[in-house]
């Protein structure tokens, strides 16, 4: 008798972990999924520590538009200076992306980790907003922010925004993932 009870309620429970795993969203933005508690607490902890002068390597894509409106990504790798918070000088590893034409070189996209944060969270804002008031009308099934933090000066070392879309949904995007290492505290000079 214990061993039926046992079994059903082992039943029961899975049934519930089941169906709430595959639930439709209940509310018009549960497709978009950004943990903004811990990201909160991580650039919290970023502001704290108070680093203003360091230097790191960015890699990401930058986008590029042709004559044919299609939009190309650039590849890059960067190394960034920073001093006082705002970057004082940046550098291309290998391939300089270029605009109109060669004439000008193509800023990083995150200038300092302060600017990164700033950004990612200015976007996280825009996309749920946008998911709840688009998201029924599209080929969009979520968006999520994956986001991940050195654990002793809590920048951030990775970023990508990922979103799923219905099948033979075709979509121009400039989505990508950024990559931050070699981050080096430099002295206050």
């Amino acid at each position: 008798m214990k061993g039926n009870i046992f079994i059903a309620s082992v039943v029961f429970i899975g049934i519930l972990v089941f169906s709430a795993c595959n639930r439709e969203p209940e509310n018009s933005n549960d497709g978009f999924y950004f943990d903004e508690k811990t990201f909160t607490s991580e650039w919290n902890e970023w502001k704290n520590k108070n680093i203003q002068n360091y230097s790191f390597t960015l890699v990401g894509k930058l986008p590029h538009w042709n004559f044919s409106r299609a939009i190309l990504m650039y590849e890059y790798k960067v190394n960034i200076i920073v001093k006082n918070g705002v970057m004082d000088s940046f550098e291309y590893i290998g391939d300089v992306p270029y605009e109109d034409g060669g004439a000008l070189i193509l800023e990083p996209e995150f200038t300092s980790i302060s600017d990164m944060y700033q950004k990612i969270s200015d976007m996280a804002k825009e996309e749920n907003e946008w998911w709840v008031q688009y998201s029924g009308d599209g080929g969009i099934i979520s968006t999520m922010f994956k986001v991940k933090y050195d654990a002793q000066l809590h920048y951030i070392t990775f970023f990508e925004p990922i979103s799923k879309w219905k099948q033979d949904y075709i979509v121009d995007t400039t989505a990508h993932a950024v990559t931050i290492s070699n981050l080096i505290v430099l002295d206050n000079k």
